[in-house]
């Protein structure tokens, strides 16, 4: 079978590979389609310096084999996979905290961006009814939600978001949908597509930090201060998110910098606006019956974010398209085809 590998800079290549030998409880999925995400550009820019790897983890498809206990699915069944799924063993998981367990079945430490992909039966949904593209857009909205659920949005509160991508104008549609009075966003000026789907999301203002001061901008639309700042961007701006918080105000942030990971800020500001600074890693996956269900009323509309198509032999474009292209691309998804 095919998969996809990458290496700095932007390299990407189509290797045969085996197809995977299955445990008891893994299903293989015969993959349908494959979001490029930003954490398979991190690995094309900085971190597959001195060996090829494996990419995409964001996908959808269909069962095509399963293994002697699994009892849920059957080959056939078209489903959405979660990438880091919870096996329900930790301690943890058991005292009610999945979330920060340790008893995770790692998907995308093999190529998802390929013909087939073992996984485990856990981590499967079925697939309501959506298109391969919606399906395959069911793991950044997880992320997105992810965010927006553990900073909660008080009904009426302002809210800023630092990154116009995939995931921030997500959680900026999200945090209207919870009852943001205001919403504030973040975005480069080049990125028009970008910038054009924020508005039509409901932002009330795309701050170009490009051309501005991104602190002023942000305090001159909410002099009082926001009451949850959701960080989708470069390490390098949590900084400025402390200065426009109100007192009380949380800051969720979403995101990793190989490069430039170290920041400093005012520890007394911080601390006598009595902030909170919130780690959304998103693993394990979660609601994911809840993202299913956004995209398939239509709340979340997948051609609203899904800006470009290319079929598996065009990967290297699709992830060129998704690292270079800044005016054009959203979300760009590979599809796989017969």
């Amino acid at each position: 079978m095919r998969a996809a590998f990458i290496r700095v800079p932007f390299e990407v290549q189509l290797r045969e590979v085996p197809v995977p030998e299955l445990g008891p409880e893994e299903v293989l999925v015969r993959v349908s389609a494959c979001g490029v995400c930003g954490s398979d550009l991190h690995l094309g820019r900085d971190l597959a310096k001195t060996e090829w790897l494996p990419i995409g983890h964001e996908f959808c498809g269909v069962v095509e084999k399963v293994g002697s206990a699994v009892r849920r699915f059957q080959p056939g069944d078209r489903v959405i996979d979660e990438n880091h799924t919870s096996l329900g063993i930790s301690a943890a998981a058991k005292n009610g905290e999945p979330v920060n367990g340790t008893d995770l079945y790692i998907t995308m430490n093999d190529a998802c961006l390929a013909d087939y992909v073992k996984t485990h039966q856990l981590a499967l949904h079925v697939n309501p009814g959506l298109t391969d593209i919606e399906g395959a857009l069911a793991e950044p909205l997880t992320v997105a939600l992810d965010l927006i659920e553990s900073g909660g949005v008080p009904l009426g509160a302002d809210v800023a978001v630092f990154g116009g991508g995939t995931i921030g104008l997500m959680a900026a549609r999200l945090a209207r949908l919870r009852g943001a009075r205001k919403v504030v966003l973040s975005q480069p000026s080049h990125s028009k597509a970008r910038i054009a789907l924020a508005r039509r999301l409901g932002v009330d203002r795309v701050v170009h930090p490009d051309r501005e001061s991104t602190v002023d901008a942000f305090q001159a639309e909410c002099p009082e201060g926001y009451a949850r700042v959701f960080v989708t961007a470069p390490v390098r701006t949590i900084p400025d998110a402390i200065p426009i918080c109100r007192f009380g105000a949380v800051i969720c942030f979403d995101g990793v910098d190989h490069a430039n990971p170290l920041i400093t800020f005012n520890a007394n500001d911080f601390h006598f606006k009595r902030l909170q600074l919130k780690g959304i890693h998103s693993l394990p996956n979660l609601r994911f019956p809840m993202a299913i269900d956004l995209l398939q009323r239509k709340v979340i509309a997948a051609d609203d974010f899904v800006s470009h198509v290319y079929r598996f032999e065009e990967t290297a474009q699709a992830v060129r398209t998704a690292a270079f292209d800044k005016e054009n691309a959203i979300k760009v998804m590979v599809v796989m085809g017969e």
